[in-house]
């Protein structure tokens, strides 16, 4: 058995599976093995001098069985980049998806070859190992060496029959085929695109069996000396396509990423649905997931989607947001792309979104829907406050709409309240709607979300210091 150590120096993995565009937003997790073994080759013919040629293939070509995994915690990432269309108008561009696999640089991946390597190969291949400066794209700067047989951790990952079990997840990953040769892995991608391969000769899809936290990794502390895991209660999503939606459409956005976490899910969530198994709403409320669209830096489009649950995600309710990769609209309106930016707690999305602070003022950016018909607006906003946790303001001032920008916004460069599409359900709220500027005596960490319908978007309240935090603020 071979147990090679991969630590990824940057924390990153870069990595598109094979069939998939970069735009995809797909991460490869597992590492595939036919990728190790191309650049096992790759090392051997930049960096393998004074490593005897015959024999280091010769050991490549035995690691043709499907290894197992010991996965350590890890997340998915992504950033953007608009790069030149190389044209004579330098403004044309195109964005593209970098998406990676977040990991801890001092926590490796482990790979379990079940293989013989007489003393020659095993010396040339970790000589290979040791001189691998990356895997996958450039930027996966990594440090590779064997592991002595007690020291190996036990694996996490390995092939499977390719039917789930409860809390495991099946994927595909692209391994060597059992007659591999020195040219399959000398090919390169565009020798084989034109070529007219559709899979890599020498190679086979196998199915491997994963936990389905594989890639939802939970907040970590100590007690006791021993380590506990705390459940993130923050997921951040981006949203990409031809055309974003406004701001003004939270509620539809809202849903759809609620059904899409919903389906992907399967089972019965009552954080994902607030609801119990029979359909019964939740005696807790609000403590179940607030899905808040979120327009970030100086536009009133949709740019994100922040999942908020109080209570905090399960594995596997972590596992169907991470698996969200797109959203459907209704009314012929053009797919958008969903892309995981990570999970955590409100501290590690300060500087990210308005929504969370901390500030003392916070001010109204989609309406406030009165949960009752009685009382006044400000009563019914202060009875809220106090109900989610939150001190009285010292001061409370009504807005006749939210500071967007926006084209279509009137004389007072406000998008009006009237503006909001706010029916849910093909129902429209009949309690009325306003919207409110708060001041508090200390700072408060958000999100700040009130009302009627604050699951779906409405209620919400963004941090406002001494400038606008959304002009201030680039989207990220």
């Amino acid at each position: 058995m071979i147990h090679l150590a991969l630590w990824f120096t940057a924390g990153r993995f870069h990595s598109t599976p094979w069939g998939h565009h970069v735009n995809e937003g797909m991460t490869e997790w597992p590492p595939s093995p036919w990728r190790l073994l191309r650049a096992f080759a790759a090392t051997l013919h930049t960096r393998g001098e004074g490593i005897p040629e015959d024999v280091a293939w010769s050991a490549i070509t035995k690691l043709v069985e499907p290894p197992l995994f010991t996965l350590p915690p890890a997340t998915v990432g992504h950033t953007r980049h608009y790069l030149s269309l190389n044209q004579r108008d330098i403004r044309k561009t195109t964005l593209t998806f970098d998406t990676f696999v977040r990991t801890e640089p001092r926590t490796p991946v482990v790979v379990h070859w079940p293989c013989v390597l007489d003393t020659a190969e095993r010396d040339a291949l970790a000589a290979l190992a040791a001189r691998l400066p990356y895997l996958g794209r450039a930027e996966s700067w990594c440090e590779c060496r064997f592991l002595p047989e007690g020291e190996s951790p036990a694996p996490n990952c390995g092939p499977s029959d390719g039917f789930a079990a409860f809390g495991i997840e099946t994927v595909r990953v692209l391994c060597p085929g059992t007659a591999v040769t020195r040219q399959d892995l000398e090919r390169t991608t565009a020798g084989l695109q034109r070529e007219g391969w559709g899979e890599p000769p020498g190679s086979r899809w196998v199915f491997y069996g994963r936990e389905q936290s594989a890639l939802s990794p939970v907040r970590g502390g100590v007690t006791d000396g021993r380590e506990v895991r705390v459940p993130p209660v923050l997921v951040d999503l981006a949203l990409g396509g031809s055309v974003l939606p406004r701001f003004v459409d939270v509620v539809r956005v809202a849903a759809q990423m609620r059904a899409a976490a919903l389906a992907r899910h399967g089972l019965p969530s009552r954080t994902l649905a607030g609801r119990e198994a029979d359909g019964t709403p939740l005696r807790r409320q609000h403590r179940h997931a607030h899905y808040l669209p979120d327009a970030r830096g100086t536009s009133n489009r949709i740019t994100h989607v922040l999942v908020w649950a109080p209570d905090g995600f399960s594995p596997s309710e972590q596992a169907a947001l991470s698996a969200v990769s797109f959203l459907t609209q209704d009314d012929n309106r053009p797919t958008l792309d969903v892309v995981l930016n990570g999970f955590g707690d409100p501290p590690a999305f300060i500087g990210r979104s308005a929504l969370i602070g901390p500030s003392r003022r916070w001010r109204s950016r989609s309406p406030f829907v009165l949960p009752r018909h009685r009382d006044t607006p400000e009563t019914q906003l202060r009875r809220e406050l106090e109900f989610r946790g939150f001190p009285d303001p010292i001061e409370v001032k009504t807005l006749e709409g939210a500071a967007l920008s926006d084209r279509h916004a009137g004389p007072s460069g406000l998008t009006r309240w009237i503006e909001f599409d706010l029916c849910h359900r093909r129902r429209h709220p009949t309690t009325g709607y306003t919207g409110f500027e708060i001041l508090f005596d200390e700072p408060q960490m958000g999100p700040v979300v009130l009302g009627q319908e604050s699951h779906y978007g409405l209620g919400q309240f963004e941090a406002v210091g001494e400038t606008d935090y959304r002009s201030t603020r680039a989207a990220r």
